[in-house]
């Protein structure tokens, strides 16, 4: 386990549910894709959600995925800006990869909605874990709620649901 991902397991707790479970192997060889270690780690213990209702996670498509589009939906390997969204928030910030040297070498970049970047030196988790402890102040354009929570697309999927099975208010 990747030691971001543990300790992001400290202050944010992971769904009761656990993660999602994606083939690794058979995404490589499908998309020619190869995702960084310690997004694989935060997939396996956390999945396809959102942090405080705010940073919606993507992830690839898995056995019961929900959703149509994904973390690659359209996305060729190599990426033609050489960059891969991998989160994006509700003011428009995404969050992505500068797919540069090997997986684990990749840094993640901020993009809000002005389209200015700005690159971190550090990975997925650990760029994660240092915002939720406040430790770097990247330009969001909406803040992360307290207390930091993750909500799993399962426990949204609960959440929305009626008595009945029906999503609420559709």
């Amino acid at each position: 386990m990747h030691w971001a991902v543990e300790e992001l397991g400290r202050v944010m707790q992971p769904p009761p549910d656990g993660g999602d479970t994606v083939d690794w192997d058979a995404l490589r060889a499908d998309t020619g894709w190869k995702l960084p270690a310690d997004y694989r780690d935060f997939v396996a213990v956390y999945g396809l959600g959102a942090i405080s209702d705010s940073i919606g996670i993507l992830t690839p498509p898995f056995d019961g995925y929900p959703y149509g589009d994904h973390l690659l939906y359209g996305a060729e390997w190599p990426p033609v800006d050489g960059t891969l969204t991998w989160a994006t928030n509700e003011a428009a910030t995404d969050f992505l990869w500068r797919c540069a040297g090997e997986p684990d070498e990749w840094r993640v970049v901020v993009r809000p909605r002005d389209r200015r970047e700005y690159e971190y030196g550090m990975g997925m988790a650990e760029f994660l874990l240092r915002l939720v402890r406040g430790e770097i102040h990247p330009p969001l354009g909406a803040r992360l709620g307290a207390p930091i929570t993750f909500e799993s697309w399962r426990e949204e999927e609960r959440r929305l649901l009626d008595e009945d099975g029906n999503l609420e208010g559709f």
